[in-house]
């Protein structure tokens, strides 16, 4: 069930990037983008949470939607999300490894472009987790599948562009064998970026 879920989804995010083109023609432009992730995860019953810093790098592209103010900005990027905790006097981590499909529309002021739209997140790998209390490992404790809304403001030089977003993702990512003990969490995402348009 999962293996074809995400057989869906990657089918229906390819459909939407050659279907797009058709109305931008050959107007479309397409980029790189890397940079910094500041990630938490709002656990409600993990104390003394922060912010974990990681990274971000993936390839997107820019088609104009019948004229030069809007445009939709299909976006595949690998992302390194999770937080930071300190149970005692150590401070730990938990990290998840994801691969975000982003659709935001950009609305063009100039140099500036405004953007936002929905995103789906597929977590490809994360660690086990071990519950403070008894040290005992918990594995398959976070869900696979996440999405919500995106939204920033990049900035354009020539081709060069910083970007500026943060991705608020709206599912519970705890499964029921965890929940107990994390309580519900959610993804949040501020991300820095540099990138490069061809």
């Amino acid at each position: 069930m999962k293996l074809r879920k995400l057989k869906i989804a990657i089918f229906l995010g390819l459909g939407c990037i050659m279907m797009i083109p058709s109305i931008a023609q050959a107007q479309a432009s397409f980029g790189i983008r890397a940079g910094l992730n500041a990630t938490n995860i709002s656990f409600d019953n993990l104390d003394n949470r922060s912010e974990r810093l990681g990274y971000h790098a993936g390839i997107f592209a820019d088609l104009p939607l019948g004229g030069e103010f809007i445009s939709v900005q299909p976006e595949l990027s690998y992302s390194v999300k999770g937080t930071a905790y300190k149970p005692l006097t150590e401070k730990r981590t938990l990290s998840f490894d994801y691969v975000d499909f982003l659709l935001p529309f950009a609305f063009k002021l100039g140099p500036v472009d405004l953007q936002v739209g929905p995103f789906a997140s597929y977590l490809i790998s994360d660690r086990d987790y071990i519950v403070i209390e008894n040290n005992q490992v918990i594995t398959d404790a976070f869900k696979k599948f996440d999405g919500g809304l995106t939204a920033g403001i990049s900035f354009n030089f020539n081709k060069v562009f910083l970007g500026i977003r943060y991705n608020q993702g709206f599912s519970d990512l705890t499964r029921d064998n965890v929940r107990e003990f994390l309580g519900s969490g959610k993804n949040g995402v501020g991300q820095v970026s540099l990138g490069f348009k061809f």
